[in-house]
């Protein structure tokens, strides 16, 4: 199956101080991570971002069709610029995500337009998989000022995958990196 990767990179990071998905984090960029985890999984890959930096990646850089909307802006943006019906959503700022997850979830699709882990902990939209035909429905949340995208996923054909049997693997793969203090963490 032909699938998309996505990194969102486009957020303000305002508590990092600076780019973060530019940032270097044990010797690499933490879009870095990213872009090795999706390469070997994807037939295509863009970044979604809002700011300069990023032609270095040799990637596709995606603009947000409605700025300052957040996530749910980038991930609308991405999804409408994607080639594939099937995506592989991430942020840049999880350096931790492994593609056994993404192969956990990619055997659970079935009759729904995301597929997004949930845990003990809550869920992660921003590391899931998407289907295209989504963009128009975020467009439209987007033009009524529904910005927020845990309630937004709640209204789409989703399924959630408890991947707890994961986590007890890899305990720090959603680990987020959002403020200089972080980037000490293993």
């Amino acid at each position: 199956m032909a699938l998309t990767g996505i990194i969102l990179a486009g957020g303000k990071s305002s508590r990092m101080g600076q780019d973060k998905a530019l940032v270097d984090y044990q010797g690499k960029r933490l879009i870095e991570y990213a872009i090795d985890l999706l390469r070997p999984l994807c037939s295509h890959m863009l970044i979604s971002a809002n700011q300069s930096g990023y032609d270095q990646f040799e990637l596709p850089v995606v603009t947000d069709v409605y700025p300052g909307c957040g996530p749910i802006g980038g991930l609308h943006a991405a999804l409408s610029a994607s080639k594939t019906d099937w995506n592989i959503v991430v942020s840049c700022d999880t350096p931790n995500l492994n593609s056994q997850l993404f192969q956990f979830l990619l055997a659970k699709k079935e009759d729904a337009q995301a597929i997004i882990p949930k845990h003990d902990n809550g869920v992660e939209p921003m590391a899931a998989l998407y289907n295209k035909e989504l963009s128009g429905f975020l467009e439209e949340k987007i033009k009524h000022g529904d910005l927020k995208l845990q309630k937004v996923i709640r209204e789409i054909p989703v399924r959630f995958v408890d991947v707890s049997s994961v986590l007890q693997k890899f305990p720090d793969l959603f680990l987020n990196l959002n403020r200089p203090e972080d980037l000490n963490q293993k």
